[in-house]
């Protein structure tokens, strides 16, 4: 559904006529069930809604003291309000969502949206799992009497609008379901403190929208509303009724953004963790009475990204939402592969791996390899000596060499050749195989490319492959999908965002998230009064409407 300024706005309402005594109905003293509640007049019977607000009352007796069977006893099988077959009416019955008109099934997706929730406060399940007794006491209180009681009027009438639409204006049809919407929002006026009209006296007294005799502006305005939209329905003005509905949820939304922001505030003034969170379960509790209607006024529906730090919202994409990562000397990947030489701190033209990392250094490479007589003083090289030969050469020094004359000098016995060699170069003949002659140079070669260079042998095997070379090192939020970097934003900023479904409500659910718990000092009020200002805008409510927390 859609509620939009000048425009019908499908909400509910549910109220139950009393000008007959109503049998069944407990406690010390059964109210007067005239045909008159609070200002306003019924046409036809609706007794047995305008009671149900006595189960409301003696389920927040017992929820004060946690006797949690004991409510689910009464909120299942009711106590004070027998129909005419002889049954007994319970509120769960006006907890079911499914084909009522106040479209709760379709937002939240679920035919039991109000009994789901309800049930889990009083049973600690779900959100309300290793939740304290003091946060599931206003979770169950709020919901009855706020969530369930509004929804169920607001269902009527739209029953209302919907009957008058296909011509059934009658006292048993339109006329009937309008009177029901008065009798669950107000209830009898004994049993007025259990009602939600009851919630806006209050609001209205803590934000200063009340009139003289305490009574909120908004509830002066739902009653004169209600009188207007009887009369419409009963002249078969469509118009004027559906007017009158649209006006109804209009201040419906000025008393529950009070409460909203009501306990906002007091997430931020408490002194302990425990009674902020209470406070948070009873904001959240009044906020669901509303969400949906908050969502349907936005001119634009879409999705949001919140953040639960800041209490920002904006339009990302979920995809994006989810891509925000506090990272420290996060390697961006914004460098280049390159062949670098860590020796000469230069950059190769070599453009794979493969190349660079071919490079060897080759020590005395293209020497001659010799096999022969080799002179280690002269280098001088004999390919016509054999090894005998080679090895035969001796300095002798006044030798008798057997004629009878001593000799000095090099002498071979094996060739018996005499050579002029001094002794030193006498004695270095040697007989070497394949042998390298140390008459190359120092190369360094690369096997892929076949270049080579006669660098030494540090530069040659300081070539490396690197990765990404030169990329940014990076400390900060940063968002892996649109890939946006903020040095600035704090780590716990950086990891509070998370997307939710629904403009206008994002915010306000992140807020009051249990799984969000609540830091003293930060200005929920703002964020809350933020996130609802586009509803406020299309439902024509002004910040006098609102008013200023007391």
């Amino acid at each position: 559904m859609k509620y939009k300024k000048n425009k019908t706005i499908t909400i509910m309402a549910v109220l139950l006529f009393a000008t007959s005594a109503f049998a069944g109905c407990t406690g010390d003293s059964d109210p007067e069930l005239d045909a008159e509640d609070g200002g306003y007049t019924y046409v036809s019977n609706v007794d047995v809604y305008r009671l149900m607000s006595e189960d409301v009352c003696d389920i927040k007796e017992l929820a004060e003291a946690h006797d949690w069977d004991e409510i689910k006893d009464i909120y299942m099988n009711g106590k004070n309000v027998e129909k005419s077959d002889g049954t007994m009416k319970a509120l769960q019955q006006h907890a079911d969502a499914s084909g009522k008109k106040h479209g709760l099934e379709a937002y939240y997706g679920t035919e039991s949206p109000l009994d789901d929730y309800l049930m889990a406060a009083l049973d600690g399940t779900g959100m309300f799992v290793g939740a304290s007794d003091s946060v599931r006491e206003q979770a169950v209180e709020k919901a009855v009497q706020n969530q369930i009681m509004t929804a169920y009027a607001v269902h009527e009438l739209n029953s209302a609008i919907a009957k008058a639409a296909a011509g059934n204006f009658g006292v048993d049809d339109a006329q009937h379901a309008w009177d029901e919407g008065w009798g669950l929002y107000h209830g009898t006026d004994e049993t007025l403190s259990c009602s939600p009209y009851a919630t806006g006296d209050k609001r209205a007294g803590n934000f200063a929208t009340a009139d003289a005799d305490g009574t909120a502006l908004a509830n002066a305005a739902i009653l004169v509303a209600m009188n207007e939209g009887l009369v419409a329905l009963q002249a078969e003005d469509l118009a004027g009724a559906t007017d009158a509905r649209d006006e109804i949820v209009k201040n419906l939304v000025i008393i529950y953004s009070q409460a909203t922001i009501r306990y906002a505030h007091k997430m931020n003034t408490d002194s302990t963790v425990e009674a902020a969170q209470t406070h948070q379960s009873e904001g959240y509790s009044f906020w669901r009475v509303i969400e949906s209607i908050v969502s349907d006024s936005n001119p634009t529906p879409g999705n949001d990204c919140y953040n639960g730090v800041t209490m920002d919202v904006s339009e990302l994409l979920s995809d994006e939402c989810s891509g925000y990562m506090y990272v420290t000397n996060y390697d961006m990947g914004d460098g280049s592969d390159i062949c670098y030489n860590m020796e000469m701190h230069e950059v190769s033209s070599d453009d794979t791996e493969l190349k660079c990392d071919s490079y060897m250094f080759l020590p005395n490479y293209g020497a001659t390899v010799f096999t022969g007589a080799y002179n280690s003083v002269t280098h001088a090289m004999n390919y016509s000596w054999n090894q005998s030969i080679t090895e035969g050469w001796d300095y002798y020094e006044n030798t008798d060499m057997g004629d009878g004359n001593l000799f000095t000098g090099c002498y071979n016995m094996v060739s018996h050749e005499t050579s002029t060699d001094d002794n030193a170069t006498c004695n270095s003949y040697a007989w070497l195989v394949d042998f390298t002659m140390n008459d190359g140079v120092d190369t360094c070669y690369n096997s892929v490319t076949h270049s080579s260079s006669t660098v030494s042998e540090a530069v040659c095997e300081s070539y490396g492959w690197y990765v990404n070379w030169g990329a940014t090192m990076f400390t900060g939020c940063y968002n892996t999908v649109s890939h946006a970097t903020d040095a600035d934003m704090t780590e716990a900023t950086c990891r509070g965002f998370s997307y939710f479904e629904g403009f206008g409500t994002a915010g306000i659910n992140g807020i009051y998230d249990f799984s969000n718990v609540p830091v003293a000092g930060t200005d929920y009020q703002a964020a809350v009064r933020a996130h609802l200002q586009p509803a406020w805008d299309m439902l024509g409510i002004t910040t006098e409407d609102i008013g200023i927390l007391q």
